[in-house]
């Protein structure tokens, strides 16, 4: 498959990737976190957007920190696969929860293009780490829908599909979480979630990682 996109420069948003992935680099993060890799949806889970961080959203057990938020906006699996190296594979994660849906049309990759990227990351984080929990995050509701629900119904079910090919790999559906489908949890622009989207969002990763985040 032909690379069809700029991997360190996003020219069509005038988004540097690689600026975003050395200042995540520069913060020297510990090894053996819950890792959240993925799109816009981790990486506006922010204090940068003004919204409570992943990190302090989700503790372990023991009210410790334990994850790790390596979300770059605008990335698609073409981004997130040449990146898995510096994004995820350094940081040697006890737990890797990836998010692949959302920007590969922009970029000219068809869906299934874009799970065909997305299982090469989920095999290399297998490969690396052979008894690492994986959790897969099928595409999710969002209120400016640019193409019909059935479209994210039928990449949730491939996506599904991938996990159970996968040892220790987990799929979960965003969509079945009724209170992620509430129009008045996202910002002005439709896609990302507001405040009260991401504490709906923890909530939902509180129950989805409840075993992992035990361990901590």
């Amino acid at each position: 498959m032909p690379v069809r996109v700029g991997l360190q420069y996003i020219d069509i948003w005038n988004t540097s990737l690689e600026k975003s992935v050395l200042a995540y680099e520069a913060q020297n993060d510990p090894q053996g976190q819950i890792v959240f890799y993925g799109p816009s949806y981790f990486t506006r889970w922010s204090e940068r957007w003004g919204n409570t961080p992943l990190e302090e959203a989700l503790l372990g057990k023991s009210g410790a920190r334990c994850c790790i938020n390596r979300g770059f906006g605008s990335s698609c699996p073409e981004h997130q696969l040449y990146y898995y190296p510096r994004m995820v594979r350094s940081l040697a994660p006890r737990v890797l929860v990836y998010g692949s849906w959302g920007n590969s049309e922009a970029f000219g990759y068809s869906d299934d293009e874009a799970l065909e990227l997305a299982e090469r990351v989920i095999a290399y984080a297998r490969t690396d780490f052979p008894d690492m929990p994986i959790y897969l995050m099928g595409a999710h509701y969002i209120r400016k829908a640019l193409h019909p629900l059935t479209v994210r119904e039928v990449y949730n079910d491939k996506l599904r599909k991938i996990a159970q090919r996968f040892p220790n790999c987990h799929f979960f559906n965003p969509l079945e979480y009724k209170p992620l489908c509430d129009p008045d949890i996202f910002v002005e622009d439709g896609v990302h979630y507001n405040q009260r989207g991401f504490e709906l969002f923890a909530d939902y990763f509180r129950e989805i990682l409840k075993d992992e985040l035990a361990k901590f």
